[in-house]
């Protein structure tokens, strides 16, 4: 009782997920027209009165069944976790899953996507951002964050800045700038990857080539970067957003994730689905998720492990993470961990191991500890 009322509470405001907004704002706009209703036809109270009533109970019925306060919303990631340059705002793309009911044995989800920037050093809401399941973040690039947008058969591009959210390049004026660019993409995101500052894709024309933000060029490697990067992103989503190895080493980075989850410490963990999402190879560290009991709603839990002294660093509750994501979603940062768990982000502190922002991505608002 005590979620759900905290729940109700948190829907009486805006909070960027369209679903719920649209229908805020409907009370909102019912209720404004109603107080000049009444204002007007200040004699007639008996009416007055039983349509204030009427409108207490219809609006309090939207907001826990269309405000999602009574309903279910299970978030998970959408796209890695970016930066900017001083490591203060975290951006990324998260999917809320609505339930639309269940036929034939079937449950039906409709899915809302958002663009999230919460400021890493307050832990408050930057911006958010609607968005569509046409839409995939590629990372930081050019100064800001790219975005790709599938067109039907084509692709096209826009930059995002990370501070505020707004355009830096729409998709018209992407196209204006590097028309080269644009007539060559895919609209495949996945044929493509931001490594080093660099663009690399592979052409509609079955060619490979880099694109440094000014000028576009054919380049060999870009096939080997795009076979790298999927297969270690894989097993460990978000990679290369966090570390700088060389791209080559991705048979060492998929061997070190593996030995990691052969260790004593870790086997110790097996029937809790122990799964390694983030390794650091220069350190020989990695970080290790696993449930606190079998069942599917329980705790995660966030272990450092070192391979050299072959021990636990240390662990953290990080929730309840919901069976759409499974897994946490991991940004390594110079002094900190961003942690996307379900519907929490949350910033563990790597010295003082504890947690230094605790944000709800569902209502958009930090937590209080």
């Amino acid at each position: 009782m005590e979620q759900f009322l905290q729940r109700y509470i948190d829907s009486w405001r805006l909070n960027g997920w369209f679903i719920h907004d649209i229908f805020f704002c409907i009370v909102l706009g019912i209720g404004l027209l109603l107080v000049l209703f009444i204002v007007m036809k200040r004699k007639r109270l008996v009416t007055s009165s039983i349509l204030l009533i009427a409108f207490l109970l219809v609006s309090n019925l939207l907001m826990i069944v269309f405000g999602l306060a009574g309903r279910g919303f299970p978030i998970k990631s959408d796209s890695p976790i970016y930066t900017d340059d001083s490591q203060s705002i975290a951006v990324q793309m998260v999917q809320g899953s609505e339930n639309n009911g269940t036929s034939n044995g079937i449950t039906h989800l409709i899915a809302h996507h958002l663009l999230v920037a919460v400021n890493l050093q307050t832990g408050e809401k930057q911006w958010t951002k609607s968005a569509s399941y046409k839409e995939t973040l590629l990372g930081e690039f050019m100064g800001g964050v790219l975005v790709h947008h599938r067109d039907d058969e084509f692709g096209q591009l826009s930059l995002l800045d990370l501070e505020t959210g707004k355009e830096i390049l729409s998709e018209k004026e992407f196209r204006t700038l590097h028309p080269s660019l644009i007539a060559i993409l895919s609209n495949n995101a996945y044929q493509m990857a931001v490594l080093k500052n660099n663009l690399y894709l592979e052409g509609v024309d079955g060619k490979f080539y880099r694109f440094d933000g000014k000028t576009l060029s054919e380049d060999v490697k870009a096939q080997d970067y795009l076979s790298a990067r999927f297969f270690i992103e894989t097993e460990l989503p978000g990679y290369f957003a966090t570390h700088p190895q060389p791209v080559e080493d991705y048979q060492a980075i998929r061997d070190f994730s593996q030995a990691v989850l052969t260790e004593p410490a870790i086997q110790a963990y097996a029937n809790l689905q122990p799964k390694v999402v983030d390794v650091d190879i220069i350190e020989k560290t990695a970080l290790v998720s696993y449930r606190q009991t079998q069942r599917e709603s329980a705790e995660h839990m966030l272990l450092h492990y070192d391979m050299n002294k072959h021990q636990i660093l240390w662990e953290s509750n990080i929730g309840i993470i919901n069976s759409q994501q499974q897994q946490p979603a991991v940004r390594t940062l110079e002094n900190s961990y961003v942690i996307q768990a379900g519907d929490r982000l949350l910033v563990l502190d790597k010295k003082m191991k504890k947690r230094a922002v605790h944000y709800h991505l569902r209502w958009n608002r930090p937590i209080d500890e």
